[in-house]
């Protein structure tokens, strides 16, 4: 067993050691570069996700605008069931309680 821990042993160092210096052995093979007169201190890629991200939301809510138009649903205003104002009553006695069979 314990020839068996210590070849495992020396095979995890290994690919750790491997791991650890894997990006000082290759060079990136991506590299972001900002273009020319790039005033933001953003990453270009990160500016670029949360743009992507805006026009996704501002999309989804023009979706729903038109689907309220499509099916007649009333875009403001409260229902008639909103505008009472409902009080909350006691609970009748238990002995009043009708159960169905």
């Amino acid at each position: 067993m314990e020839p068996l821990i210590h070849s495992l042993t020396i095979t995890v160092a290994q690919d750790m050691r491997e791991l650890v210096h894997a990006p000082e052995a290759e060079p990136p093979v991506l590299l972001e570069k900002d273009p020319p007169n790039w005033r933001w201190r953003l990453p270009l890629g990160f500016v670029t996700m949360v743009t992507a991200g805006a026009l996704l939301i501002a999309a989804g809510a023009v979706q729903q605008g038109v689907r309220e138009q499509k099916h007649g649903a009333r875009r403001h205003g409260r229902t008639k069931m909103h505008m009472k104002k409902v009080r909350p009553q006691p609970a009748p006695p238990r002995d009043q309680i009708v159960y169905p069979t």
